[in-house]
């Protein structure tokens, strides 16, 4: 899976991705967890990022530079501090997805019904 998943090409499609968009890659993996519908707090996002408390903060700071996500405080806890993606935001990260679904190189040599059968695998383990 490793080999798979850190292929020297995927991490350089990431990166690519990241470069063409205009946002560092961390940003980039950022807009994959936020939303415009729902804002998440930034602890959670973190988490989600893997990375500590203080350097959400200056990933945040970064989508904010940039008009895509702001920061307001929480409806009910004002000590939290919750992100929402902007609508600018919103289109960023759709392009950030569409270009995360695409299938490694690699994939090209499956075929039809290898790919079909390896996507229900993958979605089978994902549920």
């Amino acid at each position: 899976m490793r080999d798979l998943s850190h292929h020297p090409d995927v991490l350089r499609r990431s990166h690519d991705l990241a470069e063409e968009i205009g946002v560092t890659p961390t940003i980039a993996k950022a807009l994959l967890h936020l939303s415009s519908g729902r804002p998440t707090p930034m602890r959670d996002l973190a988490g989600a990022l893997r990375c500590d408390n203080s350097y959400v903060t200056s990933v945040v700071d970064g989508l904010e530079e940039q008009g895509m996500a702001k920061r307001t405080p929480h409806p009910t806890d004002r000590r939290i501090k919750v992100v929402e993606l902007t609508d600018q935001g919103a289109l960023v990260a759709a392009r950030v997805r569409a270009g995360f679904d695409l299938p490694p190189p690699s994939f090209a040599a499956l075929s039809e019904a290898e790919a079909e059968a390896l996507l229900g695998l993958l979605k089978k383990l994902s549920s």
